[in-house]
């Protein structure tokens, strides 16, 4: 069953029951209230010919007759006999059964509703006698029986906004999740991206949901766009070094063997391209686990981390790097195996694109930095905002005669931002090029700020 048809039903049953409630409430309040006033009237009338019997004790039945309510008896009884005879309306043919359980209320008596008083009185012969006063609730029922009908048509008149409003509810409540289930019906059917359209901005849960469906649309879309680059541009780099050494092995197969000059240049590129397609594989598997990573924070001395990285990679690639420290001891609160990536990914960029002296400065300006500056070919000023999109390359013959693939620093900011640090980058052309790490609680992670000196 659809939402709006159980919206429609259980709505018009609520209501439909509440109107019944409040129904017989009202009825029967109404009915008691109304035998109740009858019984009062009944009482004060008892009181009344009590009175005038004491006035008139000569005759009794004559003043009795004068007080005979309409529809209605007088009795007069003592120990269960009449002393007179019965005097009632002559409209009302039935009479009152003996025994009566109280002295007022109400009692059924062939298939017809009395109300009754009985009070005692001082007889004509000095003695106590039981005075009773009886009147046909025949006209009260009339009345209620009219109220019952006025009731009931109230009711049904009533389901009638009822019934149109539970259905103009039902349509207005489902016709947002309507348009999300038909649009993403729409998504699975054609493989494209869709919005809900907004047109009221409100902040009940309706308009929530909508807003954010929109957007999971577009996080859905960017993150898809993304991946589609991504598988894109990680299929043509695993291409070109794939290319190259079927292509080597071919020439080595027809005849490379027999030429030791042929055979030397295939093997040595074989080689290298296997050894660059093996780094570019590593970072793509660094960035794909990256998200799945946890944090392990413990207190590092930065200065001595340092140390360790320049030391291992100057040994490595035989160069030269250069650590000034401001302390022997200058400790932050980070994971120590990802900030050695970090520092391990810069600085192996910055040995790529320098063949000069690396210098990594360690300093505390009321806060950690770590700067490493390089003096190669530097960055252009146009290539600065998009360094940090993976696969891309300033120059892209440069980078594959450095073997760069264009993932190191997509995979150093994405480390920075696990990290809580921010990097700054600053480079000028043909001069250099100075990568900053601040370790600081006072920006957003995620932040890089990229300037060159003469850019406005």
């Amino acid at each position: 069953m659809k939402l709006k048809n159980k919206i429609h039903i259980w709505t018009t049953l609520l209501m439909l029951v509440i109107l019944l409630v409040l129904m017989i409430v009202i009825y029967f309040s109404f009915s008691r209230l109304t035998y109740s006033t009858e019984v009062d009237q009944l009482r004060t009338e008892a009181n009344l010919v009590v009175t005038k019997l004491n006035e008139n004790p000569g005759d009794p039945q004559n003043v009795l007759r004068g007080y005979v309510p309409v529809n209605g008896s007088i009795q007069v009884t003592r120990g269960g006999k009449e002393l007179i005879r019965t005097i009632q309306d002559p409209a009302v043919p039935t009479e009152l059964p003996a025994g009566l359980p109280d002295a007022s209320g109400t009692i059924q008596a062939e298939d017809e509703l009395f109300a009754y008083v009985t009070t005692p009185i001082i007889w004509t012969d000095g003695e106590v006698a039981n005075l009773t006063i009886a009147q046909s609730m025949r006209e009260v029922s009339g009345n209620l029986q009219t109220l019952r009908l006025v009731l009931i048509t109230v009711a049904l008149l009533a389901m009638i906004p009822v019934v149109v409003s539970s259905i103009v509810l039902g349509r207005l409540i489902t016709k947002p999740i309507t348009d999300l289930t038909n649009t993403m019906t729409r998504i699975q059917r054609n493989g494209q991206f869709e919005k809900l359209q907004i047109t009221e901005e409100t902040n009940d849960e309706i308009g929530q949901m909508g807003r954010t469906f929109n957007e999971m649309m577009a996080l859905l879309e960017e993150n898809y766009t993304k991946q589609e680059q991504f598988v894109s541009n990680a299929s043509h780099e695993l291409k070109t070094p794939l290319t190259v050494i079927g292509s080597y092995a071919k020439l080595l197969q027809r005849r490379g063997m027999q030429d030791e000059k042929i055979a030397d240049e295939g093997l040595t590129a074989i080689r290298t391209e296997t050894d660059r397609m093996k780094a570019l594989i590593e970072q793509l598997l660094h960035i794909a686990r990256q998200s799945e990573a946890q944090l392990e924070l413990t207190n590092v001395n930065v200065t001595k981390v340092l140390e360790q990285t320049t030391a291992a990679l100057g040994t490595s690639y035989n160069r030269e790097f250069q650590l000034t420290a401001s302390s022997p001891e200058l400790y932050v609160t980070t994971d120590l195996a990802k900030l050695k990536q970090l520092l391990y990914i810069l600085l192996d960029n910055a040995r790529k694109y320098s063949s000069d002296r690396i210098e990594v400065i360690a300093k505390n300006e009321g806060h950690t930095v770590i700067q490493i500056r390089d003096y190669g070919i530097g960055i252009p000023k146009e290539s600065l905002p998009f360094i940090f999109e993976r696969f891309y390359r300033v120059d892209k013959a440069r980078s594959r005669d450095t073997g760069g693939s264009g993932l190191g620093l997509s995979l150093a900011k994405q480390l920075a931002d696990s990290l809580g640090v921010k990097l700054e980058i600053e480079s000028i052309e043909q001069m250099g090029t100075t990568v900053s790490i601040i370790f600081s609680s006072d920006f957003n992670v995620g932040a890089v700020q990229s300037s060159q000196e003469g850019s406005g």
